[in-house]
């Protein structure tokens, strides 16, 4: 199980050679990350399924619960649910260009295509992740901007109201195998201080100065508020309750399944010598109770010992209570039901499907919105970054990118096509452009291998074509061979 003690490990309150503006940030900085990082290491148990529950010591013995593992994957796929339908599709430029700027290429350097599906399984674990534009070091293989990311476990910011966007950051980029923090870095909008863990305490190692003008790091929030700029955690309370009930269910089902599988008996009647052998020891009930042959003798007055068997109990209030759970955790996590593992009785239409993940497709096109907003920021940093000048001097061109999103109601490929062609024969130059290709679902990769080849094919139509109307150079025609001079012919001689 997680050490919920492993996040209470110490943290820099003193630091030698920090300067004493900056030493103010890390305070509020410290103060915010200790206050938070309890409950997030308890979300990060229920996602893991490594919670202990509270019983109520009235249904499962204690015994039982120690041999019992019975855990509850819900929370886990509430975040995995949502998560599956934000797809990065690359950035995108007013001008349509592939590569604009030389944006994808940087991002690629970073792995981008990998670090954002991480980004947006923090967010939606604890309520918001962090991405950060550092400079490089190519001394020791890094791209000229470094491009990473921390979740809400390791990484705090300081929330400007006035202008939107963070005061300072926190990251903590190196912790020992107790999870006690060992370097952390403190960005600001003119610097990047490293911090080192060293014998003697916290030491500020290095300063990287910075031309942008604001934080280099970004929050991506989801369902962030005015009251709430780092947002809310798809593990709520309310989902945390759920699941504490559901493991109970569940604990209660295994027990009352074995109770189910072999029926109460009654014997009226009998006493302790009817179950005892020859040697007098006592014959177990569960061996007479599987033995086929099965005898009792009659009483001293000749009675008959009365067997009589106890109605089995039903397991349907059970299943029944575990269709209520799974339906109050489908509404408060806009989850089909069937996502639960609770199938329906009659098959669902193509309408009904649809209508059942209608408001996971809103809650991942408000969370692509939130959290692209926080993206674009970023790529804007690491550009600046690597040409060297301040966000405020950035052209229209970078200020305009815009980080694309696969469509999350993914849609079937034959509906897809149908709704396309029917707006291309109403904008007919619709189907020149990228957003056609887009909306038919074709991936950033496959849009430019499709543009590649159709240049390709088109330039060898050119050449053909070319070819076919150059004149091809008449032959020339035959000479007759001169006659030599000085020589007279036999008809003129004498």
């Amino acid at each position: 199980m997680m050490d919920l003690m492993a996040y209470y490990s110490p943290v820099p309150t003193d630091v030698v050679g920090l300067a004493e503006d900056d030493a103010a940030l890390m305070a509020r900085l410290v103060k915010q990350w200790q206050a938070k990082r309890t409950r997030n290491a308890l979300r990060r148990q229920y996602r893991d399924m490594q919670v202990n529950v509270a019983f109520l010591g009235a249904s499962v013995p204690p015994y039982m619960r120690d041999q019992l593992d019975i855990v509850c994957g819900w929370p886990d796929k509430a975040v995995t649910s949502l998560a599956s339908r934000c797809m990065w599709d690359g950035v995108t430029s007013p001008s349509g260009e592939e590569d604009p700027l030389g944006a994808m290429s940087l991002l690629d350097e970073n792995r981008f295509d990998l670090l954002v599906p991480e980004l947006v399984d923090a967010t939606l674990t604890y309520c918001c992740s962090f991405a950060v534009a550092l400079p490089g070091d190519p001394v020791a293989g890094d791209p000229d901007v470094v491009v990473t990311g921390a979740d809400a476990l390791w990484a705090t910011g300081l929330w400007d109201v006035r202008r939107r966007g963070l005061e300072a950051g926190l990251l903590v980029d190196s912790a020992d195998d107790n999870g006690k923090p060992t370097s952390m870095l403190l960005l600001t909008s003119e610097h990047v201080t490293r911090l080192a863990l060293g014998d003697r305490g916290w030491v500020a190692v290095a300063r990287m100065d910075h031309s942008l003008g604001r934080v280099p790091m970004e929050p991506l929030p989801y369902r962030p508020a005015l009251g709430r700029p780092f947002g809310r955690s798809r593990i709520s309370r309310e989902v945390m309750s759920i699941t504490d009930r559901v493991v109970r269910a569940g604990f209660r089902t295994e027990v009352s399944s074995d109770l189910y599988a072999a029926p109460a008996l009654l014997l009226l009647g009998a006493d302790e010598s009817m179950f005892q052998n020859a040697q007098g020891e006592r014959t177990p009930l569960w061996s007479w109770y599987m033995g086929r042959l099965k005898s009792l003798p009659k009483d001293e007055d000749g009675d008959k010992p009365d067997l009589q068997v106890i109605p089995q109990q039903s397991m349907e209030p059970f299943l029944a209570m575990k269709r209520a759970l799974a339906a109050e955790f489908a509404s408060a996590t806009s989850l089909p039901i069937s996502a639960l593992g609770i199938v329906q009785d009659n098959p669902s239409s193509a309408e009904a499907i649809y209508a059942a993940k209608e408001d996971l497709v809103v809650e991942a096109m408000n969370t692509t919105r939130s959290i692209g907003y926080g993206l674009n920021r970023i790529v804007q940093d690491a550009i600046c970054l690597r040409d060297g000048i301040p966000v405020s001097e950035m052209g229209d061109e970078v200020r305009n990118l815009a980080t694309r999103w696969r469509n999350p109601a993914m849609p079937s490929v034959v509906s897809q096509s149908d709704a396309m062609v029917k707006q291309i024969g109403a904008i007919p130059e619709l189907a020149q452009t990228d957003v056609a290709l887009e909306e038919l679902g074709y991936s950033a990769e496959q849009i430019v291998r499709i543009r590649s080849q159709i240049k390709r094919a088109q330039a060898g139509e050119v050449l053909d074509r070319l070819l076919a109307s150059t004149p091809t150079p008449a032959a020339p025609a035959p000479q007759e061979p001169a006659e030599p001079t000085g020589v007279t012919t036999g008809g003129d001689a004498g």
